[in-house]
């Protein structure tokens, strides 16, 4: 559980493994019972995952307003109770010699239970604080839309991947062709369109197509800005549109407004 993978912080592994084997070995030197290791083990364990968990997710909060990326934070935590369910379990077995301790684990494995019932039923991760999650999800019946995209600050594999995503479609404007796909992009960054789009996903709240409309939508809108009276037919096919239907719905969905609503808008400040 402690071994490091190389899309995560290696250090972080290596401040819980190391504290972890020393203890296991000065446990084994004093000839301890096998329930002081697993007790000991399971301390070390639990706290890791915590660590991990926080360290995890308090980067990202914006994120959390799309509903996909949410959901996978409650599975992920899913599988963190679950872990330290677990754990309280192989406690019960190692202390089974004791009465005492035999029952206050069990206690302990009835509420957990409990509080699991309480958790799905009240929709709680039981992480993370009552305010935080309130305002996750104040914020997730806004558009996600309103997110800018831009550079992540972080140095793991996937947000490399989409910093480079970003200077790809910042640079190089590949959104202009109206036939572009993911496959496309997929190529100029050398990964496959499974990974892409999930970093994608992650760290922008969007999937591919709505990626590439909202610079879609930013280039027109540098059109619009330049020539107001431009045709709003010329505009989505110089931007990447098929058509005007699809363009008029990708500006609505990203500026709340229609492209001809945002043309008269730049008239009247002239």
């Amino acid at each position: 559980m402690f071994y490091p993978v190389p899309h995560d912080s290696v250090f972080q592994s290596f401040l819980f493994a190391v504290p972890a084997l020393c203890v296991s070995v000065a446990l084994k030197a004093l000839r301890c019972p096998p329930q002081a290791f697993v007790f000991a083990m399971s301390l070390f364990l639990a706290s890791y995952l915590v660590a991990k968990t926080r360290r995890k997710f308090s980067d990202v909060p914006p994120l959390f307003l799309v509903a996909a990326v949410w959901q996978g934070v409650l599975d992920y935590l899913q599988l963190f109770h679950l872990s330290v369910f677990m754990m309280t379990g192989a406690w019960l077995c190692a202390f089974m010699g004791s009465a005492v301790a035999r029952w206050v684990l069990c206690i302990v494995l009835a509420a957990f239970f409990c509080l699991q019932y309480y958790r799905a039923f009240s929709r709680k991760t039981l992480f993370f604080g009552h305010k935080k999650e309130k305002e996750i999800r104040q914020g997730q019946r806004s558009a996600a839309y309103r997110m800018p995209v831009q550079y992540v600050d972080s140095d793991s594999r996937s947000a490399a991947l989409f910093n480079d995503v970003v200077r790809i479609m910042e640079t190089k404007k590949p959104y202009l062709q109206d036939d572009f796909v993911v496959d496309d992009l997929s190529r100029m960054t050398r990964t496959n369109r499974l990974y892409l789009s999930k970093s994608i996903n992650f760290h922008s709240g969007r999937n591919f197509n709505q990626l590439v409309n909202y610079y879609r939508v930013k280039y027109a809108m540098e059109l619009i800005k330049k020539d107001p009276g431009l045709r709003m037919v010329d505009v989505a096919q110089m931007s990447g549109f098929h058509t005007v239907v699809s363009f008029n719905m990708a500006f609505k969905l990203n500026e709340h407004m229609t492209p001809s609503e945002f043309a008269r808008s730049l008239i009247k400040l002239t």
